[in-house]
């Protein structure tokens, strides 16, 4: 039974965050010597352990090792310097936020030039990157972002009645807060079902309050297009934004909505 569940945790972690799983395999000879008269005690002791040496690794030990591997980590927290950062310090700790040394550098480039085109706080905000070793390791549920040249980033947004603008997405995540189309004709996919295809109806509810800045994301989207080899989003808004590149594509009725983010590939 013991045997099955560390399996199982392994095969776990590993799917999340690539490195967990193995820092797991290393560690559990020396998390078994921990052994207390409570079980819930020693459990809990345990795993706070294991976090504490990932959590260390995640930000001391994993960056160093991925340049051998041409990526590096995207910043975790914007700064004077760079007003880039995870949408979820989450993307950080599952190491979801590696890139190449190039699309690292041309991404902090167009969020300096979007910090400097607008005089309110214009943060570009990234979701999903890649892992840090070993292209072709999927980085679930995507169908790509296995070599570091694939990221996705928010949308810029602003309050509906107010239209100040917002220094973070609303959505949690960044993901699944769906800009819908203005007409029925404009829905791609209609009658078309895929498992990737996600509408989360529920909780569009949630995020009634807002609406995409459509300046700032126009412009984040003509900073992306000239270096960019294709950007991912849906019909309905690369016609509202006003966009006519051909790098701006429909990425197909059987891949994730992209109307909620932007994917864009190098």
């Amino acid at each position: 039974m013991k045997l099955m569940f560390y399996t199982l945790l392994i095969l776990l972690l590993t799917i999340l965050t690539q490195v967990g799983g193995v820092l797991l395999l290393i560690m559990l000879p020396f998390l078994h010597m921990i052994r207390l008269a409570s079980k819930w005690q020693q459990v809990l002791l345990r795993g706070g352990i294991f976090l504490l040496i990932y959590t260390s690794a995640v930000f001391l030990l994993i960056s160093p090792l991925a340049s051998l591997n041409n990526r590096v980590p995207l910043p975790c927290f914007t700064d004077e310097k760079t007003p880039l950062a995870a949408a979820n310090i989450g993307y950080c700790l599952l190491l979801r936020n590696y890139v190449t040394p190039q699309v690292s550098h041309r991404l902090q480039n167009i969020a300096r030039t979007l910090q400097q085109q607008y005089t309110h706080d214009s943060t570009l905000y990234y979701l999903d990157a890649s892992f840090p070793f070993w292209d072709g390791f999927p980085l679930l549920p995507h169908l790509s972002h296995k070599d570091g040249l694939k990221v996705d980033l928010a949308y810029h947004y602003r309050h509906k009645t107010t239209e100040q603008p917002l220094d973070s997405p609303p959505a949690w995540l960044g993901y699944w807060f769906y800009e819908q189309p203005e007409s029925p004709e404009d829905a791609a996919c209609q009658g078309k079902r895929s498992w990737l295809r996600w509408d989360f109806d529920a909780l569009q509810s949630l995020y009634a309050d807002y609406e995409m800045d459509e300046q700032r994301t126009r412009t984040l989207l003509k900073l992306l297009t000239p270096e960019a080899q294709k950007i991912l989003l849906e019909p309905h808004l690369k016609k509202r934004l006003r966009l006519d590149s051909s790098t701006i594509r429909f990425q197909g009725c059987h891949a994730a909505r992209h109307d909620d983010h932007i994917h864009v590939q190098w």
